[in-house]
Order: structure tokens, then C-alpha cells, then sequence
């Protein structure tokens, strides 16, 4: 795996969204056990672009179910892509918010060996997707 895979998908959607703020790095190659892979981001403004972003992550079929989620627990309006686990941990109270490692146990590995196997083809899907929605 290359070290490109890191940030391959956020510097290309930098080219199709208004982004204000972007954690460009979903990963670390070193480590990719050190938390399950996501983009976190904030835009300018929400427009078209994210409804098309939004409508590609959800037809994506990968080894993972990915989503786009606001962070509930924070001011700005930062989204994370990432996998529906992740969604569900934050869904929960806020006192119970934990290590992601603690929170999900002997699945954990599982999660992210899923989420960083799907990271080459989800930026493919991505790629197609915008390049058909552009007239």
C-alpha cells in the first residue's frame, strides 16, 4: 500500500467541494491500527456538490457500509466519511463516548482492515461519480 492512500480521497474531493478545513490524512500507513480511517471536514458553504457527494458514498459498495456525518460534538459544522460503525459509536450518549479500540473490541481490526482496503476503489467510485455529475 502506498503511503498517496492516506490522502488520496481528500485531496481530490478538494477539487469538487467547497472546503473551508480538511484532516486530509484518513490513516497513517504506519499505523493503520491506530484509529478506524475517516475524513474530517468542514465546508465554505453546502450546495449541490455535497448532495451529489453524499448520494456517491451512499451507492458505494464496498468491504464497508460508509457514510457522511455531521460531529455532533462539536461548534462547527466538521462531517466525517468514514464507516457506519464510527456513525453509530457517536450516535450514543456523549459520556459514553470512548476509545474507538475499547469501544469495539475484537472487531476493531476488522473495522479498519474493511475501511482501508476500500480506500483505493472509494476514491475511484468518487472520481467516476463527480466527472459523470459534471455537464
Amino acid at each position: 500500500m502506498d503511503k498517496e492512500y492516506e490522502t488520496m480521497i481528500g485531496i481530490m474531493l478538494k477539487n469538487y467541494l467547497p472546503i473551508e478545513w480538511m484532516r486530509y490524512t484518513m490513516f497513517h500507513i504506519n499505523d493503520v491500527y491506530s484509529s478506524i480511517p475517516m475524513l474530517v471536514f468542514r465546508l465554505k458553504e453546502k450546495d449541490e456538490k455535497f448532495d451529489t457527494l453524499l448520494k456517491c458514498i451512499e451507492n458505494f459498495k464496498g468491504n464497508a457500509n460508509w457514510e457522511i456525518f455531521r460531529n455532533p460534538y462539536t461548534r462547527k459544522e466538521n462531517y466525517f466519511l468514514t464507516v457506519s460503525e464510527v456513525k453509530q459509536m457517536y450516535q450514543g450518549e456523549k459520556e459514553k463516548l470512548m476509545l474507538q479500540k475499547d469501544y469495539f473490541g475484537d472487531e476493531y481490526i476488522k473495522i479498519c482492515d474493511k475501511a482501508v482496503s476500500d480506500i483505493p476503489e472509494l476514491a475511484s467510485h468518487i472520481e467516476r461519480w463527480f466527472k459523470e455529475d459534471t455537464p
